[in-house]
């Protein structure tokens, strides 16, 4: 018989453990509880930062005429007159939006573009951007090529070119895109396309999310974008001609494209390297970057703005939540 002592004993501690078991599932309960709550709100934060990143979007939308207007006026050489910043108010936080003129560049995905004159003369374009940047002939037919099939929809590989045959034998295995750059990141898995290459081109090429090449506000031109120009022409005009092209435009600004090309026909060769070239005298591209901030968080976003049809503007590329 087992002395009463020792069976006392032995309940408690049997209720111990129960209790010490209940503790810990209590414990887990709480924590599993706290960890959704929080989830929970966190995906309410992004929820409402996401549809305060709309509302800038169409605060954006709504000053598209502003905008147009100012991108008319020739550029001060900084780009800081470009720029338009708003801090827009919201519930628990604010709206930081900076909204600016696409500058001129290159449209990479111009080399889709279904009419093989255009896309022939964006890799003219191409290639000599990257002449003038001291890229080899051969290397830049390569790279060009490789850009090409990148973005093009068919799977036939160009000479010099890469497509799903080269991509799959890769360490890290995986096919051409054959669509168009999101954006200029999109550069880095393709052969070739160096950090250090990336960086150079980057303030003279763009991924707008259409097929056509950019048109050249020429009021927008500044001695930077010499370099756009020039190569634009397919390197018809040389960088020195076209700084002064730039030069050449009036204090207030051009007024139309009919004056770019009355001032161009006292020159032949001017002319001539300037025939079949899109411009403009206004901007057609807008880009809006930002963050929410909300709360304790914060969300980047980035759009772009297209004003180029006759229709109201609109967004034609959106990114939330992403940074770089």
């Amino acid at each position: 018989m087992i002395p009463a002592s020792k069976q006392a004993g032995a309940a408690l501690l049997s209720i111990l453990l129960i209790v010490a078991t209940l503790s810990v599932a209590a414990l887990i309960v709480t924590e599993t509880i706290a960890r959704q709550t929080e989830t929970q709100k966190l995906s309410a934060r992004r929820s409402a930062a996401s549809w305060a990143a709309r509302s800038a979007e169409a605060a954006a939308l709504a000053s598209a005429s502003e905008m147009t207007r100012a991108s008319r006026l020739p550029a001060a050489g900084d780009g800081t007159d470009r720029v338009r910043t708003l801090v827009l108010p919201i519930d628990g936080g604010q709206i930081i939006l900076d909204l600016r003129e696409l500058p001129p560049c290159l449209n990479l995905n111009a080399l889709a573009n279904t009419d093989e004159t255009v896309r022939t003369r964006q890799s003219s374009a191409l290639k000599a951007l990257l002449d003038e940047m001291g890229i080899p002939r051969s290397d830049a037919d390569s790279l060009v090529a490789t850009l090409t099939d990148w973005v093009d929809a068919d799977t036939q590989q160009l000479p010099g070119g890469a497509e799903d045959d080269y991509y799959t034998t890769r360490q890290a295995g995986f096919r051409a895109a054959n669509q168009p750059l999101q954006g200029l990141a999109e550069l880095a898995p393709l052969p070739g396309f160096t950090p250090e290459l990336r960086l150079a081109i980057a303030p003279y090429t763009c991924a707008i999310p259409e097929t056509e090449p950019l048109v050249l506000n020429m009021n927008a031109m500044d001695t930077e974008s010499a370099y756009v120009l020039s190569a634009s022409t397919g390197g018809a005009l040389s960088l020195s001609e076209a700084r002064k092209l730039i030069d050449a435009r009036p204090t207030s600004g051009w007024n139309s494209v009919s004056e770019i090309s009355a001032y161009a026909a006292r020159d032949p060769s001017l002319e001539l390297a300037l025939a079949g070239l899109p411009m403009s005298v206004q901007g057609f591209y807008f880009t809006g970057t930002g963050r929410v901030a909300l709360d304790s968080g914060s969300w980047p976003f980035a759009f772009i703005v297209s004003t180029e049809s006759q229709s109201a503007p609109r967004i034609i590329w959106r990114s939330f939540g992403v940074t770089g």
